[in-house]
């Protein structure tokens, strides 16, 4: 669903600066998969943390790549968090929410809590949830 190969970990061709050069005509140009990939943002919070972009310094691509790789995870957790506000959850559940919340928020702030991040626990809370609406 892509319009060209490429091995990952590396940037897509039609990446300038950090911008994509054909995004008005992903479809047209065979790029499917990017269409329907939502980054939830990660994209833009990663290039806020390098202060350059990887064309100037290719040093840069692949802590860039690493880096929106656990940003898109943070990214959909927060999403996952923030549609949990909304069930009936019990008060010290919601407090933990928020914790959680509070957490990822920092998390994104920064590369060095982003790469020390553990998404495991908080997916094992998110699962658990159930429990608590159910009751």
């Amino acid at each position: 669903m892509f319009g060209h190969d490429k091995p990952a970990g590396l940037p897509c061709h039609n990446l300038e600066g950090f911008s994509c050069a054909i995004h008005a005509r992903l479809s047209e140009a065979g790029y499917l998969g990017c269409v329907a990939f939502e980054c939830l943002g990660a994209g833009q919070k990663v290039t806020s943390l390098f202060p350059q972009t990887w064309r100037d310094q290719p040093r840069l691509a692949r802590p860039m790549i690493e880096a929106f790789r656990q940003m898109r995870d943070v990214q959909e957790l927060r999403q996952m968090l923030k549609a949990a506000a909304a069930l009936p959850l019990p008060e010290a559940v919601e407090a933990e929410r928020q914790a959680w919340d509070t957490e990822l928020m920092v998390t994104t702030q920064a590369l060095a809590p982003l790469a020390v991040f553990d998404p495991a626990p908080l997916r094992a809370w998110l699962k658990g949830l159930a429990a608590h609406v159910s009751r």
